[in-house]
């Protein structure tokens, strides 16, 4: 999708998204107080007229924009919505479904295989502060299901010496960018804590596949944040219509393996990031964009 038809979906997103005022008042609440679980879930919402799921982004069409329209609209109450060049070529909207070659890829295409908990982009100087996931269709068996774990449970259960070490103690995060791809594990020297911000509300980075530890009490540590997270993660199964607002900063999220029949009726969802700090990025980078490729400082 070009710029100027990504702008005219996009304002069109803002007059006729689909959300009604009780709605647009819960996504706004939630940006401006969080909430313990650090995510909100809408259901039933209007994403009009479904086609058969593709088994492939070439095969994709889709006449009827109103999930899309629906998606940015909450993305816009949200800050502004954004891609990433290794993200399905750019796109602002990102559209998931099963592909054969992708089985058990740790992708968002992928079906049999698990998602492990982890921070979208947690490598990236330019973060999503929120991810948005819409459910357009539900997998055959009603299987998937999202995980989310909040920062708030998760220290909880961590010590005050084990957040301390949290809040001090580098990791080198590995990029999952390549120049145009993903699915990478390259060394960008990016070293960073797991818990950063306000020590009292930190927020939360953490991508146990994409991050090497320096000492073996950090390696040891990372693989009991790891048991933590999953032991107070909440599951979500998603429906036809439900509209999944994760915040980035302060959760982890996964997702289970599911079945794939390829005849029309698999899983398809739709997924766009939205950031708060726009302009900042513009005048770090010198460069107004909504499409971002790897930024590794600003």
């Amino acid at each position: 999708m070009s710029a100027d038809n990504f702008d005219h979906l996009l304002a069109a997103s803002i007059t006729h998204g689909g959300l009604n005022q009780r709605q647009i008042a819960q996504i706004l609440n939630f940006k401006l107080f969080g909430n313990p679980a650090g995510f909100m879930r809408l259901t039933q919402l209007p994403i009009g007229e479904i086609p058969p799921t593709p088994s492939s982004r070439e095969s994709l069409c889709k006449d009827d924009d109103s999930s899309e329209r629906l998606l940015l609209q909450a993305a816009a109450l949200l800050g502004e919505p954004v891609g990433y060049v290794q993200e399905s070529g750019g796109s602002i909207i990102n559209n998931f479904f099963p592909h054969r070659t992708q089985s058990r890829a740790a992708t968002s295409d992928s079906f049999d295989t698990e998602l492990d908990l982890h921070t979208e982009n947690a490598f990236h100087a330019i973060q999503p502060d929120y991810l948005l996931l819409l459910c357009l269709r539900q997998d055959p068996t009603s299987e998937a299901i999202t995980y989310v774990a909040s920062v708030e449970r998760i220290l909880d259960k961590l010590s005050y010496e084990e957040q301390l070490f949290f809040l001090n103690e580098p990791y080198n995060f590995l990029s999952d960018y390549g120049p145009s791809e993903k699915n990478q594990r390259i060394d960008i020297d990016k070293h960073q804590t797991v818990l950063y911000g306000d020590p009292d509300a930190p927020f939360l980075r953490f991508d146990p596949q994409f991050m090497l530890a320096f000492s073996n009490r950090a390696q040891s540590l990372l693989e009991r944040l790891r048991d933590i997270a999953w032991s107070v993660v909440e599951p979500v199964r998603l429906d036809p219509g439900d509209l999944l607002i994760i915040d980035n900063r302060r959760t982890v999220h996964a997702r289970s393996p599911f079945g794939a029949r390829f005849d029309g009726s698999d899983r398809w969802m739709q997924r766009t990031f939205a950031i708060c700090n726009a302009r900042y990025y513009t005048e770090r980078l010198g460069k107004q964009s909504r499409v971002y490729g790897l930024v590794t400082e600003l």
